[in-house]
């Protein structure tokens, strides 16, 4: 299956007809995937314990849960690279809010990274089984 927000071709014509090119700082998002892929196993490597220290224990497999924590980072990835890349104002981290939140993740609730920021957020390093979200604060 090929993804649907993945890079078009420069020279397939794009649904209305006209050449598409991608612009100036676009990834594919297979790019974020393999990306997401190389850190999700440096961080099973890491810990043998991963898979049982999950907040989501039992609801799926090893490979499922390896593959559910790659798409969650390749799209926490995604967003902030988007972010940089548009007008928004900022992002704002958010927890569940429930007693399986981490101490790192409870501190970073409500804090919210201002478009110049965003380099710091991308750097942050994120556990396995990290349920936080990014929301847009627009100006």
């Amino acid at each position: 299956m090929r993804w649907p927000f993945g890079k078009r071709d420069k020279d397939r014509p794009s649904p209305g007809g006209a050449a598409h090119a991608a612009p100036a700082g676009a990834r594919a998002m297979a790019d974020f995937f393999a990306e997401a892929a190389r850190e999700i196993d440096a961080h099973i490597a890491a810990d043998p314990q991963w898979f049982p220290n999950l907040p989501y224990k039992g609801a799926m497999s090893k490979d499922q849960a390896r593959q559910f924590e790659i798409e969650k980072r390749a799209m926490w990835r995604r967003v902030i690279h988007d972010a940089r890349r548009s007008d928004l104002k900022a992002l704002k981290w958010t927890t569940r809010g429930d007693e399986l939140v981490c101490p790192q993740c409870r501190a970073n609730e409500g804090r919210v990274f201002a478009h110049g920021q965003l380099p710091e957020l991308e750097a942050m390093p994120l556990h396995l089984g990290c349920r936080c979200e990014l929301l847009p604060e627009r100006p």
